[in-house]
């Protein structure tokens, strides 16, 4: 491997951690000082589909990357298939390209030969195309409050990038799969890594990389969100019953269903199938139920149709899959020395990941987070995806600082997301003492006031570690 020519690492400081500020996505670039050159480690590179300008941000990212590492990373990690963590690597596929990795890292999730995996990846798919067969419906009904469901779905749909050009609904592909086999398709092939293996490698001297997930226990990669007060900083979810019904819909419009589908279907409607109305014709012809029909049908009686409430399901199943792909989030841990201080990189992973590190046997991850001393905040702090009790609330290290890749004002006007969510983002500011980085803020500088409880030896220290990129392009952080 060429010998990498790259900006060093200051004197006497072990890694530079460079957040990158295009919008609500993850682009992280890990330098770690070497001797005499330094190693890169990209983790992940996206951008949510319509952000405005994202595009052309993610190149500018893109770039930058290239022309910092000269085109050469030690690894490349893709943490899980959501368009604003992979969108860069579809996007600037010109840019990557021609780049060596070294190494590729994926979650065993990822892995075509497990099949575990692969039905995951079948259910997910099934999932997306129920939610387009829905959407088409609700195109075609005037009912506001669908409308409504409707345009909050197709903004879930952002996370994976739309339809691929050219994908029809009976054959729907994601965008986030074009970019997945970008990087799948490439050479070297990927490293698909399982929870409790520790990597170590010559180009990175004592440093041990943990892999905490995606959970090995099926449970526990179902597990999407938990009690509110002690498990998450926020509200929980609700059950997938219509789900199921709505899921098996589109199977039912393209082949038979199993028998156990077709049962657990069947189990999830509100009404046994047999009396359900699907043939308009047929209905209206019917001795019984023709008359009862036309007079459900009637315009003065409209306000007691229920026909059309299982599309609001739509949206609870927009949400589950949304979780559930943030579940097979690859999290690592990397700790500089044995015992030492800990970057905690946790992608998107929700509360079931989280609670499966802490029991995992080949290592002692509740050590690893007592000694975390910067976590990247999940899924742009969002509230279920950073576990309360075992997860913030063990972060012990008074050195403690946090990092959001966040874009609040277009997540909280925009979209109408609570991101960052209040009840996380005032503990974060607890536990790091006011050390948070974000995306969206041009902050901190050594002209700032320093946040209460901390000294001013502690301040200047931390805004000496902190450089902003004066075209804004991203934020230094030295450890």
């Amino acid at each position: 491997m060429a010998k990498i020519s790259a900006r060093p690492v200051p004197q006497g400081r072990r890694v530079r951690i460079r957040m990158y500020r295009q919008g609500i996505g993850d682009c992280f670039l890990l330098t770690f000082a070497g001797n005499p050159e330094p190693s890169h480690i990209l983790i992940d590179c996206g951008v949510l589909s319509g952000t405005p300008g994202g595009k052309e941000k993610i190149l500018q990212v893109a770039q930058n990357i290239q022309d910092e590492t000269q085109g050469i990373l030690q690894a490349l990690v893709v943490t899980h298939e959501h368009w604003d963590h992979v969108s860069g690597f579809a996007d600037a596929r010109h840019i990557f390209d021609p780049m060596q990795m070294g190494e590729i890292w994926l979650g065993w999730t990822e892995n075509p030969a497990n099949p575990l995996a692969r039905d995951l990846k079948r259910q997910n798919q099934q999932r997306l195309q129920a939610i387009h067969l829905a959407l088409a419906h609700m195109a075609n009904v005037e009912d506001l409050q669908l409308q409504a469901y409707g345009q909050g779905v197709e903004e879930l749909l952002g996370f994976f990038g739309g339809p691929a050009l050219g994908a029809t609904l009976a054959a729907f592909s994601e965008k986030t799969a074009e970019a997945m086999a970008a990087v799948n398709n490439r050479t070297p092939a990927p490293t698909f890594w399982e929870p409790g293996q520790v990597i170590r490698r010559d180009w990175l001297p004592d440093v041990n990389v943990y892999v905490l997930a995606p959970p090995a226990d099926k449970n526990m990669l179902n597990k999407l969100a938990g009690r509110a007060g002690s498990d998450m900083y926020g509200l929980t979810g609700a059950d997938r019953a219509f789900a199921v019904a709505l899921e098996e819909a589109l199977a039912a419009s393209e082949d038979l269903p199993e028998p156990s589908r077709a049962e657990q279907a069947a189990a999830a409607l509100p009404f046994h199938p047999s009396l359900q109305w699907r043939d308009q014709k047929r209905i209206l012809q019917d001795p019984h139920f023709g008359q009862l029909y036309r007079q459900y049908m009637a315009e003065p009686n409209t306000w007691q149709r229920i026909d059309h409430d299982w599309l609001l399901s739509v949206a609870q199943l927009g949400l589950q899959l949304d979780s559930a792909t943030n579940n097979t989030s690859l999290v690592l841990a990397f700790e500089l020395g044995d015992h030492g201080p800990v970057l905690l990189f946790a992608a998107d992973a929700q509360i079931g990941s989280w609670k499966s590190w802490l029991t995992l046997p080949e290592f002692d991850t509740a050590a690893l987070l007592r000694r975390t001393v910067f976590y990247k905040v999940g899924h742009h702090g969002s509230h279920n995806a950073t576990l309360k009790e075992g997860g913030l609330e063990a972060m012990d290290s008074p050195g403690l600082v946090a990092a959001i890749p966040v874009n609040q004002d277009f997540a909280n006007n925009s979209k109408h997301w609570q991101m960052p969510a209040p009840p996380l983002y005032a503990r974060l500011k607890e536990r790091t003492r006011g050390r948070i980085l974000r995306a969206d803020a041009t902050w901190p500088t050594p002209h700032d006031p320093a946040p209460p409880g901390l000294s001013a030896q502690e301040w200047q220290h931390f805004t000496a570690s902190v450089i902003l990129d004066p075209g804004g392009l991203f934020i230094d952080y030295f450890l």
